[in-house]
């Protein structure tokens, strides 16, 4: 096993992915801001009407689960709806490119519910071969995401009987998503990633509150890491990104280097894609610049000979 680069995603990762909208003209959110989606308006007059209060979504989903199951049995059909319907745009977008500058040492853990990052895998798996590409997984669970016991995968790729829904991590304090055997099996994912990196990218990630508990272990994991150097925060300016990285000091104490990035540009992963790891520490490793507005195809003029070193290294040791 080589040396591993784990990407934790957040909310920010798909509003840094599609700034102007998706396929459909249609935007992402926090959980913070969530309700003001369109999609919600009338979902919050009838709750507004029956007194709960929607200025907090994380507050109003226990409330809603203790007090009126069928409306947060509603409010948890719209999340699913609208987070399925996120279509990413035609051109080469950011979580296109993140797929690709990773390798199959490294695994990309998104705490979204929507399935960009699959779009995205699925589209440059046509370009890549699949067992080149970063491991995904989904601990909050995925709106596209279904499974059997054997496998999990999209709805976008399967439409035969016999798959089941993957759940949607709530904010629901009571409800235990772990014990479900999807959720589980996202989770031993990265809990073996977060032992076994060598670097770790929060993109778009702030740890919110309902985290917490996932935080508190997240910490215990990586105090097992012994040989991580690296922790970067991409946010969108580099003040929001200074805050996240304070957030998640607890984790600076495995590591000697807290990077907070102004956005995904000045991360190691735009600089040095799929060689993030080569590039710790070694001041001779040369940074290529890569512009933003690069087309697929650009991209692939870099990174496809990396990709090539790559698999003839894995053919030689078969």
């Amino acid at each position: 096993m080589g040396f591993k680069h784990l990407v934790i995603l957040g909310a920010g990762s798909t509003i840094a992915t599609i700034p102007n909208g998706d396929k459909n003209g249609e935007f992402s959110y926090t959980l913070y801001n969530l309700l003001k989606d369109k999609c919600f308006t009338s979902f919050v007059k009838k709750v507004q009407a029956k007194d709960f209060q929607t200025d907090d979504v994380e507050a109003l989903c226990n409330q809603l689960y203790e007090e009126n199951r069928p409306l947060y049995d509603e409010f948890e059909s719209l999340v699913r709806k609208k987070y399925a319907s996120l279509e990413l745009p035609d051109g080469f977008t950011i979580l296109d490119r993140l797929v690709l500058s990773l390798t199959p040492n490294d695994a990309i853990i998104s705490f979204n519910w929507d399935d960009l990052v699959i779009q995205a895998y699925q589209r440059m798996s046509e370009y890549v071969p699949e067992e080149m590409l970063p491991i995904l997984a989904f601990p909050h669970g995925n709106a596209q995401a279904v499974y059997n016991n054997k496998h999990y995968t999209s709805k976008r790729i399967v439409t035969s009987p016999g798959w089941f829904d993957s759940p949607l991590n709530m904010p629901v304090d009571e409800i235990d998503y772990k014990s479900d055997v999807f959720i589980n099996s996202q989770w031993h994912i990265l809990d073996f990633f977060m032992r076994n990196a060598q670097m770790v990218t929060f993109f778009g990630y702030r740890g919110p509150d309902s985290d917490e508990q996932d935080l508190k272990h997240l910490d215990e994991l990586f105090a097992k890491n012994k040989i991580c150097d690296k922790i970067e925060i991409i946010d969108k300016n580099l003040e929001l990104a200074m805050q996240v990285a304070k957030r998640l000091e607890r984790f600076k104490m495995q590591t000697n280097w807290l990077y907070p990035c102004a956005d995904f540009w000045h991360s190691s992963i735009a600089k040095h894609p799929r060689r993030t790891l080569s590039a710790i520490g070694n001041w001779n490793y040369s940074t290529k610049t890569f512009a933003n507005e690069e087309t697929l195809a650009e991209f692939m003029s870099h990174v496809g000979p990396l990709i090539d070193e790559e698999q003839e290294l894995l053919d030689n040791k078969v």
